[in-house]
């Protein structure tokens, strides 16, 4: 049995100050600290019974940015470095006194840093320090299956008949040869049972078929929930089976062609919570990108299991990208050790969510037309498909359409899909008819799919307000429809979005005007003409 404790509760210092807080909290929108960068300290304390004297005890952290460190009872017990928007725990069984209070504290860090992904300020969003996320204690057996991992996918037999085929990584769950480990699949809206097996733990890796399932897709997200029991302890794990592939320049879910209808959210921009913001408020952007008709997004740097979870219940595709962006330049071997140890998280705690359809490697690298960074692509393609084969693996470009580029390679070619942020005549100049030009970024795709990651208005560097907003939205996704070798597009963004890069506001205002709905979510008209154009058939 696993028994886990919400922490919420503790106590906040820094610069010589303290106060009470609960978790999730960033010090980013509060007003002595909005652009404090530097390292803060979080306390409290919680009772440990002399019961779990035989289990493995784990602080769990959904994620602390961008770097922690974890002490119990003055102890060092661990941490992470520079991977702020993932979860991560600690081992802290040695630590603890069974039997009365034990002290935690976490020295938290939001520098700029060189050896981090994203490196430095080099990333276009707020630099929120703090636990931004939740913090638990996990009590479990010695060997438990909460080290277990899932993956699903699907066997198309032919148009109306599917297998679901299920992965099971057990990590080294230690299994006597006389026993086995139970294995249920249910229906997760009506319970019903479809697959149950008592299987024995022999090797890395249990394979198992589930006949006749119905599929996940974006228009029915049929979910199933995989219960495995051991002994006294039972994991369930929600699970959707479907496939996603590319073949002649098209993308394909569950054996059809699918375009792709996009819009970016830009989370952590509410001035009130930054980073840290609540649940229901994330659930209100997702609707609002769903209500726009979108039935694809992505995400410049990892969110929590929960946006997934709303992503996989609503039929919401999302490409999850470490966040690496622009710098350095090229990739250095220390960049693709960083993204590995990404990669690593990203598969193992997110890798059962059906919504995600695909990784992303990297966004806008200046010299994406160098070998150097090609060959991170293709590396880290490789890399994520050795553990998930299940996904599509990209790269997003803004060099591609480059007058300069236009016969030079690109390491968005390299990527399952090409994807491109198409700012021409905004950010990036050009000399020919801006449709003209986007045609002959198509053709250099040749059997790619190519998908426009972004394309938008930023304020107040560019001008014009929504009214231009609305122009380039009609514009280029006539342009876009037009276009054979395009498969979809994602508009960037729905929100205005805070940013360290931000040209309007201060503190915890700093901001792009780059959205079709503000800081808060007050939709522009920018909003309803998305709508509009996503209800258009391709």
């Amino acid at each position: 049995m696993v028994t886990k404790m919400e922490l919420t509760n503790w106590v906040f210092k820094v610069n010589g100050a303290e106060k009470n807080i609960k978790i999730p909290h960033t010090w980013s929108v509060e007003p002595d600290t909005e652009e404090y960068l530097g390292k803060a300290v979080y306390h409290t304390h919680t009772y440990i019974d002399q019961i779990y004297a035989e289990k493995r005890i784990l602080l769990c952290f959904k994620a602390v940015y961008h770097s922690a460190e974890v002490y119990i009872n003055g102890k060092f017990a661990g941490g992470q470095k520079g991977k702020g928007f993932l979860p991560f725990e600690v081992d802290i069984t040695d630590k603890v006194a069974l039997g009365s209070e034990n002290e935690i504290e976490v020295i938290v860090d939001n520098s700029y840093q060189e050896d981090m992904l994203p490196r430095m300020d080099s990333f276009d969003w707020a630099c929120d320090g703090g636990i931004i996320r939740g913090v638990f204690l996990k009590i479990q057996n010695q060997n438990s299956l909460e080290c277990v991992r899932v993956q699903a996918y699907a066997e198309i037999l032919d148009d109306t008949h599917s297998n679901g085929a299920l992965k099971i990584r057990w990590n080294g769950l230690d299994v006597k040869p006389e026993e086995n480990v139970n294995v249920e699949i249910m229906d997760y809206q009506s319970g019903g049972v479809v697959f149950s097996e008592d299987v024995d733990v022999c090797g890395e890796m249990t394979e198992l078929i589930v006949e006749n399932v119905r599929l996940w897709s974006t228009q029915f997200p049929q979910l199933y929930i995989v219960r495995l029991a051991y002994g006294e302890e039972v994991v369930r794990i929600r699970v959707g089976f479907r496939t996603i592939e590319v073949k002649n320049g098209q993308i394909f879910l569950n054996g059809q062609k699918i375009y792709l209808k996009g819009c970016e959210w830009m989370p952590g921009s509410h001035p009130d919570y930054g980073m840290a913001e609540p649940l229901e408020h994330s659930i209100f952007r997702l609707r609002q990108l769903k209500e726009s008709g979108c039935n694809f997004t992505r995400f410049h740097w990892q969110q929590a299991d929960e946006v997934f979870d709303w992503c996989d219940e609503n039929g919401l595709m999302v490409q999850e990208e470490i966040p690496y962006w622009q710098t350095p330049d090229t990739p250095l071997e220390n960049t693709k050790i960083l993204a590995k140890e990404q990669a690593d998280i990203m598969v193992s705690a997110h890798g059962h969510h059906p919504s995600i359809v695909c990784w992303g490697c990297g966004n806008e690298l200046h010299e994406a037309t160098e070998p150097g960074t090609i060959q991170y692509v293709e590396e880290m393609k490789q890399y994520f498909k050795m553990q998930d084969m299940t996904r599509l693996v990209n790269y997003v470009s803004y060099t591609l359409g480059l007058e300069e580029n236009l016969h030079k390679d690109d390491a968005t070619l390299y990527g399952d899909i090409a994807m491109w942020n198409d700012y021409l005549g905004l950010w990036h100049q050009c000399s020919e008819p801006i449709c003209e030009r986007i045609q002959e970024v198509a053709k250099k795709c040749k059997d790619i799919p190519l998908v426009i990651s972004e394309f938008g208005l930023c304020e107040p560097k560019l001008k014009g307000g929504d009214e231009r907003r609305c122009r380039i939205l009609k514009e280029r996704i006539e342009t876009y429809i037009k276009t054979p070798q395009i498969a979809g597009w994602i508009w960037f963004s729905l929100n205005d979005y805070r940013t360290c890069m931000g040209e309007a506001g201060q503190g915890r205002f700093r901001r792009r005007i780059h959205g079709s709905t503000d800081l808060y979510g007050n939709t522009k008209p920018s909003y309803e003409e998305l709508y509009k154009l996503h209800q258009r058939e391709k």
